[in-house]
């Protein structure tokens, strides 16, 4: 070891906390796993699991290679939006192009936490290269997040538009397109109370006067005046054209898996891929569990069921399954690969001496921000 890295357990007590959210989350994964299998199972939904197999075998492997080129699509167009961002708060000549792409990548393995949560250590790794505040980083993550919702309700938006009834939702076709809409018109509300200062502070002080969530109202003023910059229409709009990439080349991706299912690859095809996609992606991220696990595998399975198996019989539960399985794999856990080998392969870079004072400067913070709403009370009383 040298003078220039630290070793992961120097701090155990430290390490072991995000350390334990990431295996915390890999033993949900796969407990989740395991009973989704047994439910299905036990309702006998599984009991020809012979059908899945063979599915899964007679997927042309040759394939993979496009499938694995618009992930890495994908994985790219997440870099753009995390190294835009961070340019904004000030990280233009701090981080070189690969020190940014070590951080973005092997942030990829931090969302097997629950919720998310140890995501926010790429705030740290940030810190510790450029030393920008941690409190003014956080917002990116967060930013990054909010773009990719605002890209999947467009898409969705798009997609209904577009598709007309060729999605053949059914019964479902009514309420999917108002809470579609619905969503995409409070987004877009949301976007222009951001963009206008007054207007945005006297939504926060009407929290204020909000019982059981006036709580927040502080820590919301922090953050609006933390992120203004960040979500200003001038920085939103490109973003948005990039989260557009990411989920496209997703849905490109799961269109491939249904086209080598032997699914005629059409236009029809390839809206209703990106109209299941867009769902659940957003089921599996409103679920909080890591990564979506099961959740998303299920809900896809469902979908393409009572979507395309509509009007493509041989769209059967055990071809649905294989195919979301494969979808599953794809979409959400070669990048953790990825991210996993990027830690690896650079740990020296992401674990220099400067990671340990970074770390602690966001542990106190972490408790700071713990103790306010303790506190409050206590202030509330004296006034």
């Amino acid at each position: 070891m040298t003078s220039n890295s630290i070793s992961i357990d120097n701090r155990p007590g430290i390490w072991r906390k995000y350390r334990n959210q990431v295996f915390l989350g890999i033993v949900l994964v796969l407990g989740i796993y395991v009973l989704l299998l047994v439910f299905l199972d036990s309702q006998g939904e599984l009991s020809n699991t012979d059908g899945v197999i063979e599915a899964l075998v007679s997927f042309p492997f040759g394939l993979l290679i496009p499938i694995i080129v618009s992930q890495m699509f994908l994985i790219m167009f997440r870099f753009i939006e995390w190294h835009y961002y961070i340019r904004i708060i000030g990280a233009k000549g701090k981080i070189s192009l690969l020190d940014s792409a070590i951080i973005q990548l092997s942030g990829f393995i931090m969302v097997v936490s629950p919720g998310k949560a140890a995501e926010a250590l790429k705030t740290v790794f940030l810190k510790a290269k450029t030393g920008i505040p941690i409190a003014r980083s956080v917002p990116v993550v967060i930013a990054e997040r909010i773009v990719d919702g605002l890209a999947v309700i467009i898409i969705l938006v798009i997609t209904l538009i577009v598709s007309g009834d060729s999605l053949n939702l059914g019964d479902y076709d009514g309420w999917s397109r108002v809470i579609i809409y619905s969503s995409a018109a409070m987004l877009g509300t949301g976007l222009i109370v951001v963009q206008i200062a007054p207007l945005a502070y006297f939504c926060l002080n009407l929290i204020k006067r909000m019982p059981l969530v006036n709580r927040l109202h502080e820590s919301l003023v922090e953050f609006y005046e933390s992120s203004r910059e960040i979500f200003h229409l001038r920085h939103v709009i490109p973003m948005l054209f990039v989260g557009l990439g990411v989920y496209t080349s997703g849905a490109i991706g799961f269109f491939i898996i249904l086209g080598g299912m032997g699914f005629e690859p059409n236009g029809q095809l390839f809206l209703q891929a990106t109209f299941i996609l867009g769902v659940t992606s957003a089921v599996a991220a409103l679920s909080f569990v890591p990564n979506g696990a099961g959740i998303s595998e299920a809900s896809t399975t469902v979908m393409l069921v009572a979507i395309v198996g509509a009007t493509q019989p041989q769209m059967t539960l055990p071809v649905a399954t294989a195919a979301a399985i494969i979808q599953g794999f794809f979409y959400k856990w070669f990048r953790v690969l990825v991210g996993l080998a990027v830690a690896i392969l650079f740990r020296k870079r992401l674990f220099d001496a400067n990671l340990e004072r970074a770390l602690f400067e966001y542990e106190r913070e972490s408790i700071a921000r713990e103790k306010k709403p303790q506190q409050a009370p206590a202030s509330e009383l004296s006034c």
